[in-house]
C-alpha cells in the first residue's frame, strides 16, 4: 500500500503538470529563465571547484609548500643554489625539489623532437608519488629521464624498448630510465615565459644534481617542500627563515631578504581567487534577479487563480495543502530549469577552456563532477523556495469566501500583491545596476591597460626566442654574439620588414652602482632589470628616446641607455645623460658591460612590452656586444599581415643553426594579452552576467507596466471618456514605469558605491567609485526602463473607452 503522504505528493505533482501544461509559454519563459540562472551559476562554481577545492595532484597536497625568495624591485621568486643546499638540513621537511621547466628539444636515434622538459632534484619523485609504468626512477646522482606516457607513445610508439636508450636533453646525454603512467600529473608553478607562451604538459623529467658552484656562482631554481607530518607552516617558516639569515650573512648581497612560504595552492591561484569570488557573488545576483523576475510573474498568475483556489478551499483543501500544491508547482519548475541548466553549464564551460584555457590558473580541470551536481541541485531548489514563497504568501492571506461572493469572471489583484510586483522589480533593477556598474569598472579598467602609447604597435610586432643550447654549438660567447650577428643579417632584407632587433627580454638583475655617488655596500645598492639589446631594437619595438641616442651594434666601449622610471628615481632633478654607472652581478661579480663605470647615452620613455598589468620598473639597455646572453628574443616590426610574414622569419631563424631550440613566431600583442588573461576573462562573465540580468529587468519592468495597464483598463477607459488626451495617458504610465525605475536606481547606486569598492585590486587606473562609469550604468538601465515602458503606455493610449467600460 502506498503510504498517504507519497500518495498526497503524486497527486500534487499530477496536478502541477497539468496546470504547466495548460499555459505551455508561461511555463517556458519561467524554465529558460531559471535555466540561465542556474546554468551561469553551475559553470562558475565548477570553475571555482577545479581553481580552489579541488586538492592538488600530490599524495599529501595540504602538506606541499612553496618557497622563494622574493625580489622587490621585480617580484621575481626564486631560490639560489646556496639557499637550497643549506635548507637540505632543515628537520621541519620532509622533501625538498628544485625544478625548472621550459620548451626544448631532445634527440633520439637522430631525431629531434620539441619537448616541454622539466628538471627535477632527487627528493620530486617521492613528493610526487611518482611510479613508473614502465623502467625505474632515476637514480641518485644519474642523469636519468621519465618520460610521460603521451610522449612516449607519440615519439617512441610504445615500445617497451626505450628503457635504457639515450636522449640528448639540453646538449646533454642522459638515459631514459622509465615511463610515468598516463594519470601522471603534477601541479607545478610555471615561470614567467619571454614569450609569453602558454604553459603545457611536463613531457620529460630530467633528473639533475644541486651542486655548489665554482666561484660564489649562483643557480636559481623554483623550489617546492612538503611538511614533515604534524609540522606547522610557521615553524618551517622560522626554521628556513633561520638558515637564510646565515646563508645571507655567509654570502653578503646575493639573495633578496624577503622569504616567502606559502601552500603551492595559494601561489598557483594567485590573484584569481578574488576575481572568482567576485564573480561567484555576481552570478548569484543574476540568479535572485531571475527568482524575482519569476515570483512577479507567478504573482500574476496567482492572481488570475484565486477563484481556483477558493473553490479548492471551499470543497474541503486546506491551505496547509493548497501551500504544498504551490510549492510542488515551484519545484517541479526548478527541477526542469536545473536540467537544462546543467546543459547549458556544460556549454559554458566548453566556452570557456576553448576561448581562454589559461585565463585563470587550474582551469583546465573543470568539469561537471559529483561536487558541481549536488551545487546544481542546491540552487535548483533554494530558487524553488525563492520564487515560490511570493505567490504562496499571497494566497495564505486570501479570504475565499470572498473571492466566491465576487460573481464576475475575473477577479482583479489586490494592492498587497500589486505593491509586491512593484518592490520585486524594484530590487531587480537595483542589482542590475550592481552589476553593470562592477562591469562598467573592469571595462574600463581594461581600455585603460590596453591603451598603447604612440609609435608602440604589438599588432604588427613579431617576436621569436631562441634559448640557446649552451651544451652545443653556441657554447661560447663569441659564437652566441655570431648568431645574433647572422640572424638580423638574414631577417632584415626580408619583404614586408620594416625594422629587425634583439633583446634579452629584461631576464637580467643587476645592482646599480653610480659613479661619485656615496658608495655603498653590495648588498644595499639597488636591483635594476638590464636587457642586452641590438641597434634596431629600439625602433623594432616602438621605444622612443627622449634624451641623448640609442646604443649602435658598434659602440667602442660599453654605453648603456636608461628608461625614464630609472631617470626618475636614481637621478631626481639631473640630466642623467653622461653620467658613468656600474652593473654587478647579485654575488659580486660584475656583468662584462659593468666591469668598469660607463656613460648613460640615452634615455627612453617607459614602455611595458611584457606586462600590462605591472608598472614600469628602472631599466637599463646595453650593446648585446658587451654581454653574453643565453636566451634572447628577436623583434621583428612587419607591414601588412604579420601571419604571412612568421614562417619565413622562423625558417630562416631555424636554418642557422638548426641545434638551437626556436619557439613559434607570436606578435607582441598575444604575448600582452596573455598577461591579462585573467582580467579579461573576469570582464568576459561579468559583461555576460550584466547583460543577461539587464534583459530579465527589461523583460521584468515590461510585464509589471503592461500588468498594471491591464488592471487599470477601465479606469483609463473612464479618463478618455472624460475628456483625457492619449498623449496625457502615455504620460501617466511612463511615470508610473520609470518612477519604479528611478528607486531601483537609487538604491542599486547606493549598493554598488558599497560593493564596488570589494574589486578595487582588480582594477587598474579606475577608482572603485567612478563617476562617469557609474553615470553609464545609470544611464543605460534608464534607457532600458524607458524602451520596456514604450510598449505598456502605447497600448494604455490605443484603449477605446466604450470598451473598457464593458470591461466588467
Amino acid at each position: 500500500m502506498i503510504p498517504v503522504w507519497l500518495d498526497q505528493l503524486l497527486q500534487d505533482l499530477g496536478y502541477a503538470l497539468r496546470m504547466l501544461r495548460r499555459s505551455p509559454g508561461f511555463s517556458a519563459v519561467v524554465i529558460l529563465t531559471l535555466a540561465l540562472g542556474i546554468g551561469m551559476n553551475t559553470a562558475v562554481f565548477s570553475v571555482v571547484n577545479a581553481v580552489l577545492l579541488r586538492p592538488l595532484s600530490f599524495p599529501h597536497p595540504d602538506r606541499v609548500l612553496w618557497l622563494a625568495t622574493v625580489n622587490a624591485s621585480t617580484g621575481d621568486e626564486n631560490v639560489g643554489s646556496q639557499d637550497f643546499l643549506a635548507w637540505r638540513g632543515a628537520t621541519s621537511l620532509e622533501y625538498l625539489v628544485a625544478y625548472d621547466e621550459f620548451d626544448g628539444r631532445v634527440t633520439a636515434g637522430g631525431t629531434t623532437a620539441p619537448a616541454r622538459i622539466a628538471t627535477v632534484s632527487d627528493d620530486f619523485w617521492g613528493l610526487a608519488g611518482a611510479r613508473p609504468v614502465l623502467g625505474h626512477l632515476p637514480a641518485t646522482g644519474q642523469s636519468e629521464v621519465l618520460l610521460s606516457h603521451a610522449f612516449f607513445e607519440r615519439w617512441f610508439g610504445a615500445s617497451p624498448g626505450v628503457v635504457g636508450q639515450t636522449l640528448v636533453v639540453g646538449g646533454r646525454s642522459a638515459t631514459i630510465a622509465g615511463v610515468l603512467p598516463p594519470a601522471f600529473h603534477v601541479d607545478l608553478a610555471p615561470p614567467a615565459s619571454v614569450a609569453g607562451a602558454a604553459p603545457r604538459e611536463i613531457e620529460v623529467y630530467h633528473a639533475i644534481a644541486v651542486r655548489p658552484l665554482p666561484n660564489g656562482m649562483i643557480q636559481l631554481f623554483r623550489v617546492i617542500a612538503q611538511l614533515k607530518p604534524d609540522v606547522s607552516i610557521d615553524t618551517a617558516r622560522a626554521e628556513l627563515e633561520t638558515i637564510h639569515a646565515r646563508v645571507e650573512q655567509a654570502n653578503p648581497g646575493y639573495s633578496p631578504p624577503t622569504l616567502r612560504v606559502v601552500p603551492l595552492t595559494e601561489k598557483l591561484v594567485g590573484g584569481a581567487r578574488r576575481g572568482l569570488m567576485i564573480l561567484l557573488a555576481a552570478v548569484v545576483l543574476v540568479l535572485m534577479v531571475g527568482c524575482t523576475n519569476i515570483a512577479s510573474l507567478l504573482l500574476a498568475r496567482a492572481g488570475a487563480r484565486q477563484k481556483e483556489f477558493a473553490v479548492r478551499t471551499a470543497v474541503g483543501a486546506g491551505r496547509g495543502r493548497m501551500l504544498r500544491q504551490l510549492l510542488v508547482e515551484s519545484l517541479l519548475l526548478a527541477v526542469a530549469g536545473g536540467s537544462a541548466g546543467l546543459l547549458i553549464a556544460q556549454g559554458c564551460l566548453r566556452v570557456m577552456l576553448h576561448l581562454i584555457p589559461q585565463a585563470v590558473p587550474r582551469l583546465t580541470g573543470a568539469t561537471l563532477d559529483g561536487r558541481v551536481l549536488a551545487f546544481a541541485l542546491a540552487v535548483s531548489a533554494l530558487a524553488a523556495l525563492l520564487f515560490g514563497v511570493w505567490p504562496a504568501l499571497s494566497f495564505w492571506n486570501t479570504n475565499a469566501y470572498d473571492v466566491l461572493k465576487d460573481g464576475t469572471r475575473t477577479v482583479s489583484a489586490t494592492a498587497r500583491s500589486v505593491r509586491a510586483r512593484t518592490w520585486l522589480v524594484t530590487i531587480e533593477l537595483a542589482l542590475t545596476v550592481v552589476l553593470l556598474c562592477g562591469a562598467g569598472l573592469l571595462v574600463k579598467s581594461l581600455w585603460r591597460l590596453t591603451a598603447y602609447p604612440s609609435g608602440f604597435a604589438p599588432e604588427q610586432t613579431l617576436t621569436i626566442t631562441v634559448q640557446y643550447d649552451t651544451g652545443g654549438s653556441q657554447r661560447t660567447e663569441e659564437r652566441r654574439r655570431e648568431y645574433i650577428g647572422e640572424a638580423l643579417r638574414r631577417l632584415q632584407p626580408v619583404a614586408g620588414v620594416d625594422a629587425v632587433g634583439m633583446t634579452t627580454n629584461a631576464s637580467g638583475r643587476m645592482r646599480l652602482n653610480v659613479e661619485s655617488a656615496q658608495a655603498l655596500p653590495l648588498q644595499d645598492r639597488p636591483v635594476v632589470l638590464h636587457s642586452s639589446v641590438s641597434e634596431g631594437y629600439a625602433r623594432a619595438i616602438g621605444l622612443r628616446v627622449i634624451a641623448g641616442r640609442w646604443v649602435t651594434d658598434t659602440e667602442p666601449i660599453a654605453a648603456f641607455v636608461v628608461n625614464e622610471s630609472l631617470a626618475r628615481r636614481y637621478f631626481p632633478g639631473e640630466d642623467p645623460i653622461g653620467k658613468r654607472i656600474q652593473t654587478g652581478g647579485p654575488s659580486g661579480a660584475t656583468a662584462a658591460a659593468g666591469a668598469t663605470f660607463a656613460p648613460i647615452v640615452g634615455v627612453v620613455a617607459d614602455l611595458k612590452y611584457a606586462r600590462l598589468e605591472t608598472p614600469p620598473a628602472p631599466e637599463i639597455f646595453a650593446d648585446y656586444r658587451h654581454a653574453s646572453p643565453f636566451t634572447i628574443t628577436i623583434v621583428a616590426r612587419v607591414t601588412g599581415d604579420p601571419r604571412a610574414v612568421a614562417p619565413t622569419l622562423r625558417a630562416l631563424v631555424v636554418g642557422i643553426d638548426k641545434s638551437q631550440p626556436v619557439s613559434d613566431v607570436r606578435t607582441v600583442e598575444s604575448v600582452l594579452t596573455e598577461t591579462i588573461a585573467p582580467r579579461r576573462f573576469t570582464v568576459f562573465l561579468l559583461g555576460t552576467f550584466a547583460g543577461a540580468s539587464l534583459l530579465l529587468a527589461l523583460i521584468g519592468i515590461y510585464g509589471v507596466i503592461a500588468y498594471s495597464v491591464a488592471l487599470r483598463t477601465r479606469e483609463i477607459g473612464v479618463r478618455m471618456a472624460l475628456g483625457a488626451e492619449r498623449l496625457e495617458v502615455m504620460r501617466m504610465v511612463m511615470l508610473e514605469g520609470m518612477a519604479i525605475a528611478i528607486v531601483g536606481l537609487v538604491l542599486g547606486v547606493g549598493a554598488a558605491l558599497v560593493m564596488t569598492r570589494v574589486m578595487a585590486s582588480l582594477l587598474y587606473d579606475v577608482s572603485p567609485t567612478d563617476p562617469a562609469t557609474f553615470a553609464l550604468a545609470a544611464g543605460v538601465l534608464g534607457a532600458t526602463a524607458l524602451a520596456a515602458c514604450c510598449g505598456p503606455a502605447l497600448k494604455a493610449a490605443r484603449v477605446d473607452p466604450l470598451v473598457a467600460l464593458r470591461y466588467e
